[in-house]
């Protein structure tokens, strides 16, 4: 779980962010865009979460797949993830490692992150 605060009253959660299956390791918010946030898990897994996307409509089957603020999920490590990085430079690559000491640079394709964006459009 991964739970965001108001810096002035951290022993009040505002929202928590749920979907990995063991403890997580490291959080970054986006430089680039600052309703995103990833978090890194010793699920294997980082989840790319959207703030904006809290409390939107989700069908049946949309919900199956998570909340609707989980915008990805990097499945591709073999190992616990430890530690991510977002790229100053774009918006959309992350850097991560694993304890098994491998490290991925990887982006969500465009139509992910696109999509997201004209769903979120009145």
């Amino acid at each position: 779980t991964v739970g965001v605060c108001d810096i002035r009253n951290l022993s009040k959660v505002l929202y928590s962010f749920q979907h990995h299956q063991d403890s997580v390791m490291q959080v970054q918010w986006s430089p680039k865009r600052p309703e995103i946030l990833a978090s890194a898990s010793q699920d294997k897994r980082i989840c790319v979460w959207d703030m904006a996307r809290v409390g939107q409509f989700q069908t049946k089957e949309c919900a199956e797949d998570g909340p609707a603020e989980l915008l990805f999920i990097h499945a591709g490590h073999t190992g616990r993830v430890s530690d991510l990085c977002w790229d100053p430079n774009n918006a959309w690559t992350i850097a991560s490692v694993a304890e098994d000491n491998i490290l991925h640079i990887w982006e969500m394709e465009e139509h992910i992150y696109t999509q997201a964006k004209v769903e979120m459009e009145p």
